[in-house]
């Protein structure tokens, strides 16, 4: 295992996520361990990302909840816009705290390695809903040799769950 808590936190999550697989998995790992700095690579990106989705967001899921913590420690939350618009939040706001927090976050490829590796060993013994050893095979060695990308959402999960979020750090968003 990975000797952290962090696989265990995000196992009891994706248990309640049934349309989950193990592309979203992988993704909640790397967005836990490498934060939101990837998808910041100059000042106009962002901007025009968040302006395009905010503007098509419609309302929010059952049960969606406004922020969800990425690691026990609660450093790296997800905050999920279609809740958090409705409630009357502001864009520009979150823009500017994803935006900080791509700057200050101090990724870990590492510690992303170390859980991604500890979940395939987690699913030889156990599957959680659709994430299976199998699955877990089938990506590391797609991911392996272009050194672990950041990657999309499967496509049943974009379905069903229509994820619209930014990954910030837990201490810039405090609610």
């Amino acid at each position: 295992m990975s000797g952290s808590d962090l696989l265990p936190f995000a196992v009891g999550h994706w248990r309640k996520q049934p349309e989950m697989r193990i592309e979203d998995a992988y993704k909640w790992l790397f967005h836990a361990t490498m934060g939101g700095e990837h998808a910041v690579t100059d000042d106009a990106g962002p901007r025009s990302w968040m302006d395009r989705e905010w503007g098509g967001l419609s309302l929010p899921l059952r049960s969606e909840p406004e922020s969800q913590p990425l690691r026990p420690d609660g450093k790296i939350v997800r905050v999920n816009m279609r809740p958090y618009k409705a409630r009357g939040g502001d864009s520009e706001m979150l823009l500017a705290v994803f935006v900080e927090s791509a700057k200050r976050f101090k990724s870990d490829k590492k510690e992303f390695v170390r859980e991604w590796q500890a979940l395939g060993l987690f699913l030889r013994a156990a599957k959680v809903g659709h994430l299976s050893a199998t699955s877990w095979a089938k990506l590391d060695r797609e991911m392996l040799p272009l050194g672990y990308p950041a990657i999309h959402h499967s496509a049943e999960y974009e379905k069903v769950y229509r994820p619209a979020y930014r990954v910030v750090l837990g201490e810039l968003w405090v609610r």
